[in-house]
């Protein structure tokens, strides 16, 4: 219809843009409108050696796949990848018996890129990354000295400026509840409340932090031992707002009150944060940018070629409801 050999039709879909005119490609063009084509993904795939599909790797076993940080980065990641068509394919250590079994489901040529979302500090799957040449991005942790990009939240900063915040509302007896020691983000959060605390004269006590596991089961758990200590706490800072959740419900069994008794925050702000009672003060970090943000430096690896290491760091805000207030 278009007037053209097969062959110029084919280059002007795969954009070849060298060998054909311009005026050559709005006839082959025109016809594919007049004739309602769509070209088959699977064949242009094959033509091109890719497939336009983006892996993204959720490599805890436990809760942590369902944290509502986990999704909101998952939205971030499908609203920017999907309309640009990358479809996304999920895969998670969940229900995985092994790293090698975890990993044959991106290590088989199925995607062209992976996103790895908050790996923990002794990864399979980043050292993977590393060593192999698939394009990579890390959600979650920022990692100077491994060359892959990373997108995180500043939450070094973000706990800082909690924990000061507390101290210059009167607080001194401030105990926090930490994420996993296996996790990049709870290793930093734990090291800005020391920071804080140093920064404002305060020694910390041992019994002062308790860590958990990002669930709130484990936030109770921690602010059952976190109760224990004598004088008692003012207030906890905890490293995300299911914990601090969990938290809250260890205080009201005790007999105890937040924010008359204990001040609590969070860190996210998950949707839920707002309906707790009394709602929860907390540390608000944008996940669906930072999801958006590395599918844009993933689909830039693939289209280019080029893996540099950018690290993109967005600034989280604190978001002051009920829960704080000062010492009594």
């Amino acid at each position: 219809r278009s007037g053209v050999s097969v062959a110029t039709v084919s280059n002007v879909l795969q954009n070849k843009s060298h060998l054909y005119s311009r005026k050559t490609a709005e006839r082959v063009w025109q016809a594919v409108r007049e004739l309602g084509y769509r070209p088959s993904s699977v064949a242009r795939s094959l033509i091109r050696q890719r497939t336009d599909t983006i892996g993204v790797i959720l490599e805890e076993r436990q809760e942590l796949v369902l944290d509502p940080y986990v999704m909101g980065v998952l939205e971030g990641i499908l609203e920017y990848a999907v309309p640009r068509n990358y479809p996304v394919k999920i895969v998670s250590m969940l229900y995985q018996q092994s790293p090698d079994s975890f990993l044959a489901h991106v290590d088989d040529g199925s995607v062209d890129g992976i996103v790895l979302v908050a790996p923990r500090t002794y990864s399979a799957a980043l050292q993977w990354a590393q060593e192999s040449e698939i394009p990579a991005v890390v959600v979650g942790s920022t990692l100077p000295d491994i060359p892959l990009p990373c997108v995180d939240v500043d939450d070094a900063a973000a706990i800082y400026q909690a924990v000061h915040w507390l101290i210059e509302l009167g607080h001194r007896r401030i105990g926090h509840i930490a994420g996993p020691q296996t996790q990049w983000s709870g290793k930093r959060r734990l090291q800005a409340y020391h920071h804080a605390m140093r920064d404002a004269g305060i020694e910390v006590e041992p019994d002062w932090v308790a860590e958990g596991k990002y669930t709130p089961p484990s936030g109770k758990e921690a602010m059952e031992r976190l109760l224990q200590v004598s004088p008692p706490l003012t207030a906890v800072v905890c490293g995300n707002d299911w914990m601090a959740m969990g938290a809250m419900e260890a205080i009201y069994q005790k007999g105890l009150r937040v924010p008359e008794d204990i001040s609590i925050i969070g860190f996210d702000d998950i949707d839920t944060a707002q309906w707790v009672t009394p709602p929860l003060t907390t540390m608000r970090q944008p996940t669906r940018q930072i999801g958006a943000k590395a599918a844009e430096l993933l689909i830039n690896q693939i289209e280019t070629g080029k893996r540099g290491n950018e690290i993109a760091l967005f600034s989280a805000e604190m978001v002051v409801r009920q829960s704080v207030a000062p010492p009594k």
